[in-house]
């Protein structure tokens, strides 16, 4: 049988892709590209499989730099099928996010923001804060790229519109008398019966709506029509407070200076480029009004031109399931027409009228654009001012630890045990004053003759640098006793510069400020940090980060050993019942919660065995990790 590709001259197929390639579904799914170590170097999404996948590997295809060197390192495909294309998207990120694949564009400030959420059909509707956005039938505005502004924003309709802020159920009165947000006018009293009705609460909840929708005319003709009204009713009082509503919203509205001729929902994105670094930023236009912007910084961006980069990020910002889609999508490039057939999975997802992405010449989305551009170059310009102050920082760090350069590679070590059981150890990386995770190491520990942690900070040296070169500055989290084991450690290795490179860093304990000290190999006074000083805040963070690190690590393991010698200890039960057992309970916890009719019941073991694995669980309920079994 023929190839079903032809492979380029200077890449040669491994069989197993040339088998992969053969059985392609014509079905959308998802595919991961792997490299000989099975590390993912690739994860994309396509409405048919067995066109987009083989497509990268026909010789007659023109690609990028990127996409050439992808290919040359593929080894392995896994296919992962879905039933559409929008449930391939949604699966796309999720793996994008687990696996951080070297040849994605990676959106650097991956959140979820938050939105307001109106619960319009109530009788009395609400405003809550939320992060997820359901098609329940009540009212979600946003996203608030900025959580501040959106509270202020929250705050000043609370001041502004007397609306119930609490949890208590409205469908009926039920309290005899109104808290205080009733006595100082910041709700109408819905839970006490007779101080309000519920077409005058809806009133007040129209006008909230017309204020978050923007649409201000609409807004203030209400309220002038309901303060005429009630001063015609004689209820001056009423009158007097809508009135102050009104001029409160005008206040408001007058600093709204930028505002655009559209109701609709708009995006505008502009790609800003400088060097290595890609921020992408996205302003949020609802009702013709400015309601916020967000930055994002790409990675992995080199080779991609900025159509790939617009692509990838469209996918991953609005494939996430909370992602609000807009009715228009500015973009300061066209697309490729195939591009734009990739991103139909939009108008999908919206289910409404589709998402139209274009690229304004002329006209008010071209102004709204030229304002999105500047907001960018703008903002990558203080980001670029920001790695420059991250120079002035390790200068400072130089000066401030007499060290002979800049430490532009920090790193720091940390030891985690629970007494002497699964000691663990982290070390964390800072490239530049900042993490670089891919750098990130961690240890079990091997040592096993009790809590020692100058035994356990040697064996970290042992490992870590009997091979590797030491950073610019090693941190080690303890005191001068810690130091000086690692140390000597380290010239046995034959790293004679360690006394220049290793320090610790401890906390003063009898001090109330609680100053942190730097100790030095051979020097018996340590360096007081000064509290506010940059460079104390970013030793800090490099052992709160270490510290975190093996934390973690530690829990995982301890988790793991919850989950698998717990039961694997119990007579009768082995692998294949261990693995029956948490099938069918999810964790060992459920399991524990579960009486013997349930064991019986759900895994079909006997009662004898059943009634083993009850009375074990619970004979070692309060037994610490370490008793009932040795770990791994």
């Amino acid at each position: 049988m023929s190839n079903p590709v032809n492979s380029s001259p200077n890449h040669s197929l491994s069989s197993l892709v040339e088998d992969r390639l053969r059985t392609l579904p014509e079905e959308p799914g998802v595919y991961l590209m792997k490299s000989e170590t099975g590390e993912v170097l690739y994860v994309g999404k396509s409405r048919s499989l067995k066109d987009r996948v083989r497509s990268y590997f026909q010789e007659t295809r023109v690609r990028s730099a990127r996409i050439a060197l992808l290919v040359s390192r593929v080894r392995d495909l896994e296919i992962i099928r879905t039933k559409t294309e929008l449930d391939a998207l949604i699966l796309e990120n999720t793996l994008i996010k687990r696996y951080r694949p070297r040849y994605n564009v990676l959106l650097r400030d991956d959140k979820t923001y938050p939105y307001l959420k109106f619960s319009w059909n109530d009788p009395f509707p609400r405003l809550t804060i939320t992060r997820r956005v359901r098609n329940d039938g009540n009212l979600y505005f946003g996203p608030y790229p900025n959580p501040s502004a959106m509270k202020d924003t929250l705050r000043l309709i609370r001041r502004t519109f007397p609306l119930a802020t609490c949890t208590i159920p409205l469908d009926q009165p039920t309290l005899e008398r109104p808290c205080v947000e009733y006595q100082i006018k910041r709700c109408l009293g819905p839970c006490v019966a007779g101080l309000t009705t519920e077409t005058e609460y809806r009133q007040v909840a129209m006008g909230v709506r017309l204020f978050l929708q923007g649409k201000s005319n609409d807004l203030l003709f209400l309220l002038e029509n309901e303060m005429k009204a009630r001063a015609k009713n004689l209820e001056f009082e009423k009158a007097a407070a809508v009135r102050d509503r009104y001029r409160n919203v005008l206040q408001v509205l007058e600093k709204h200076t930028v505002s655009f001729p559209f109701q609709h929902p708009i995006d505008g994105l502009y790609l800003a480029r400088s060097g290595t670094t890609a921020l992408m930023l996205v302003m949020h236009i609802r009702n013709g009004l400015l309601i916020g912007k967000e930055e994002v910084e790409l990675k992995n961006t080199e080779e991609a031109s900025d159509e790939e980069l617009l692509v990838a990020f469209l996918e991953q910002f609005y494939g996430k399931e909370s992602a609000f889609l807009p009715g228009e999508i500015l973009l300061p490039v066209s697309l490729p027409e195939e591009d734009l057939m990739t991103l139909s999975w939009m108008s999908e997802k919206k289910g409404e009228d589709p998402v139209r992405i274009i690229s304004p010449k002329r006209g008010d989305k071209k102004m709204i654009l030229d304002l999105v551009r500047e907001n960018a170059e703008e903002a990558l310009n203080a980001r670029e001012k920001r790695k420059l102050n991250s120079t002035e920082l390790l200068d400072e760090a130089r000066s401030l630890l007499k060290r002979d350069r800049p430490p532009r590679l920090l790193c720091c070590v940390d030891i985690s045990n629970t007494g002497d059981l699964l000691p663990v150890a982290s070390l964390v990386t800072f490239q530049d004053g900042k993490p670089e995770k891919s750098l990130y190491r961690k240890f079990r520990i091997r040592y096993e003759k009790g809590q020692d942690d100058f035994k356990m900070l040697s064996e970290v040296m042992e490992r870590q640098y009997r091979e590797n070169p030491l950073p610019d500055l090693l941190v080690i989290d303890g005191g001068p006793l810690q130091l000086d084991a690692c140390v000597r450690t380290l010239e046995d290795m034959g790293h004679h510069d360690a006394s220049r490179r290793v320090v610790s860093l401890a906390k003063e304990r009898t001090n109330k400020n609680k100053s942190e000290r730097i100790f030095f190999p051979g020097q018996e006074n340590p360096l007081i940090l000064p509290g506010h000083h940059p460079v104390t805040h970013l030793l800090v963070r490099l052992r709160d980060e270490a510290h975190r690190f093996a934390i973690k690590y530690h829990r995982t393991l301890r988790e793991e050993y919850l989950t698998h010698s717990r039961l694997l200890n119990i007579p009768g039960v082995g692998p294949a019942r261990e693995k029956k057992l948490l099938q069918s309970f999810g964790s060992v916890k459920n399991l524990m919660e579960a009486t013997i009719e349930d064991i019986v019941q759900n895994t079909g073991l006997s009662v004898a065995l059943a009634t083993s694995i009850y009375q074990s669980l619970r004979d070692n309920q309060d037994d610490p990790i370490g008793k009932s079994g040795s770990s791994s």
